[in-house]
Formats: structure tokens, sequence, C-alpha cells
């Protein structure tokens, strides 16, 4: 979220300090990047249009009101971190928030509460210190083979469990949803496990009042799709799906690496052999977010969570979880909300099935948590 942020101003400032006073810019996408890319360089007193494919703005940052749920529903990073270059537009958006201070707590797949423990993290800190060592840089799952860390001891410890299943905990539980991605497509030394579990406040009101302030006036062209991009000395010719033709002197392309990496938009003339090789390479994370609404709070130790050191990041142990991480964001006890993390390859598997199918599989990701079985979810 605030790295998509931080991007779309890195690209406003880099445009603009190149621009004359009168150039007429286009941004591709609206999004939170191109969003915060159009509204730098409004600002900054340039004429800007924005060109979105789809008929809604905010790209992932996308809040849904349902009436099964008593808050709104964040289709997207539910968390936003202290601190951060956004807490100063977050507060003049008028987006609400609550502090989360995560506690994990991992559950066996029999529902036995266990102690979180370290031993999964210390193996891929030990693949981690390998591939610092290395000329190049390998997958994470490369480093923990090369560098002997596993395989892992399968011999139970005093708490019934091996290294091996919090190993495996550390994978699905953090390096996963961390990323969306396995461990064979992470980076073995540019992944930061101080990263996992970071937020430390919960967005309460949706996204919408932060969308609508970046959108405030801007010139926004939606469910136009861009087909082609022409570059001469003169500037820049879009072409739209729906055969019309834009000219401006500069762009902003804001698309992800999925949609770059598809024949959707041509360039002429191509992109740089290494902006090829980067979009060609660089992979994109796969996380879906599922919110389950029940009348009891049926994984709490107290109805109201008020229990000291209640866990609200519920993770499976001693198994192979499809639902990477659940997150206990209900903030009203007599509606309890469980939002469930979707990571890597689950994500996408999960993405496939209908509706009535999805809801099944999640569901019996929620059964080692189950204190006493709850109705079924909205």
């Amino acid at each position: 979220m605030h790295g998509a942020y931080a991007e779309g101003l890195r690209a406003a400032r880099g445009i603009a300090a190149l621009a004359e006073p009168d150039d007429r810019i286009a941004v591709i996408g609206a999004g939170i990047t191109g969003l915060a890319a159009a509204r730098t360089l409004v600002d900054e007193g340039f004429e800007v249009v924005v060109i979105e494919a789809s008929d809604h703005l905010g790209g992932r940052l996308l809040t849904v009101e349902d009436r099964g749920f008593d808050d709104p529903v964040v289709l997207g990073s539910p968390f936003v971190a202290d601190g951060g270059s956004m807490r100063s537009v977050l507060a003049d958006a008028g987006v609400a928030t609550r502090p989360f201070a995560p506690v994990v707590g991992p559950r066996t797949p029999d529902g036995v509460a266990a102690a979180p423990s370290t031993a999964g993290w210390d193996v891929i800190a030990s693949a981690q210190a390998w591939a610092v060592g290395q000329s190049s840089d390998v997958a994470l799952a490369t480093a923990l083979v090369r560098s002997g860390a596993v395989p892992t001891s399968d011999e139970a410890g005093a708490d019934g469990l091996s290294t091996q299943d919090w190993f495996v905990n550390a994978l699905t539980s953090g390096v996963e949803p961390t990323t969306g991605a396995s461990a064979t497509r992470v980076s073995a030394k540019r992944f930061d496990p101080d990263l996992v579990w970071r937020p430390t406040s919960q967005v309460t009101s949706g996204w919408t009042g932060l969308i609508e302030q970046l959108a405030d006036g801007l010139d926004i062209a939606g469910a136009s799709a861009v087909t082609g991009i022409a570059v001469d000395d003169e500037g820049v010719s879009l072409r739209l799906d729906s055969g019309e033709s834009l000219r401006t002197h500069r762009l902003v392309v804001t698309a992800s690496i999925g949609v770059l990496r598809t024949d959707t938009i041509t360039f002429d003339p191509p992109l740089p052999l290494l902006h090829q090789r980067a979009i060609s390479t660089i992979g994109m994370g796969a996380l879906d977010v599922v919110w389950l609404a029940f009348d009891e709070a049926f994984w709490r130790s107290t109805p109201d969570g008020s229990a000291e050191g209640e866990p609200n990041v519920l993770t499976l142990v001693g198994a192979t979880p499809t639902v990477a991480a659940w997150l206990d964001l209900g903030v009203d006890p007599r509606r309890p909300v469980l939002v469930g993390l979707l990571a890597a390859e689950h994500a996408r598997r999960v993405a496939e099935l209908d509706d009535e199918a999805a809801l099944e599989v999640v569901l019996e990701g929620l059964q080692p948590f189950v204190v006493e079985f709850g109705p079924a979810a909205d």
C-alpha cells in the first residue's frame, strides 16, 4: 500500500521535473499509484487525464458495503503502518483506523493451542545467512537446500511439534502471505522477515475516502482500456479499445506487471530490452482475502476477545493450510468478523472455484480454530 502510493509520487515528480508548464500529461491506471501521480501533477498545475480500464477507481483498494457486516468490507489491504508517508493524507481523507497489535496464535490440526516458536524462522535465517555470501541471488527455496538448512528434523519436541512443523508454518503463514509467493519465487537475499505481521493499524472505515480525495476534480476516463502507446519527438499517442485515440505530451504508465506481460498494450517503439527483461522475470504475487461474519466468536476464549494475550492472528502448525492465516478483525463483539488470507498457489486455486465451493474450502480451514462450531458465514 505504502509502496504503491510512494511510487505514484516518485513518478509524478520525475515527470514534473522534465515537463514544460503547458504540457498535457496522461496517466494510465486509476489505482492508488495512478491516482497519487495524477493528484500530484494536477496540484503542480499540469493538465492531466487519467485512463482507467475498469469501471471503478482505486484498483485493489476496493471497499464494499454489505448488510452482513457492520463495517465496510475492505477487499484489499485492511492495514496501514504508523509513521508511513500516507499518514497525513489518510487523516485528511478521514480514513478511520484503530490500533492493531498482531498476536499470533498457532493451533495444531487437532485444535490444540501451541506456544509460538522461532524454530522455523531460525531455519530460514540460516539459509539467508548463506545466501548473503553468494555472488548472485537465488530463490529462498534454493538457498534452503544449498545451505543445508533443509531437510529439517521431524522429531517431535516437548510441545509435540517438530522443527519441520514450525518451518512449514513459517513458510505458509509468514513468507507466503507477506509476498504472495512460494519460497521458489522469493529472493533469498531480499526477503525481510521483519515485514511479517508488521501492521500497526487496521482501517475501519474503508478506503473510499482516500480514493475520493485523490480523484477529486481529476479528468478520468473510466472503462477505457489503452491498447497501444506510440512515442515520437512530439509526444505520445494513445490508442483506446473503443477505437478512439488521444494525444499527450507525456505519459505515466501504472499498469501492473501482469498486464504488461500480456499483449494487451503494444509499445512503439518497443520498450528497452532491460525493461522487457524485468517485465518477463519479475513475479506478481497472489493474495486474496475472504471476509466471514458470524453470530458468535467461537474461536475466542472470551466472546468479546478481552482475555489478555487473546490471539488475533490464527495460524495452523503441523499441517499445510489452505488459508495462510485468519485475522480477528471484528470491532463490534455483537458481530465478530474473521478475515482469511489466501496466498500464492492456494489463492490461485481457490480463485478458480465458484462461490459455494470456495466457501466450503475456507470453512474447512477453520476447523482447528473452532471451540464450538458456529453458524454458517454470511
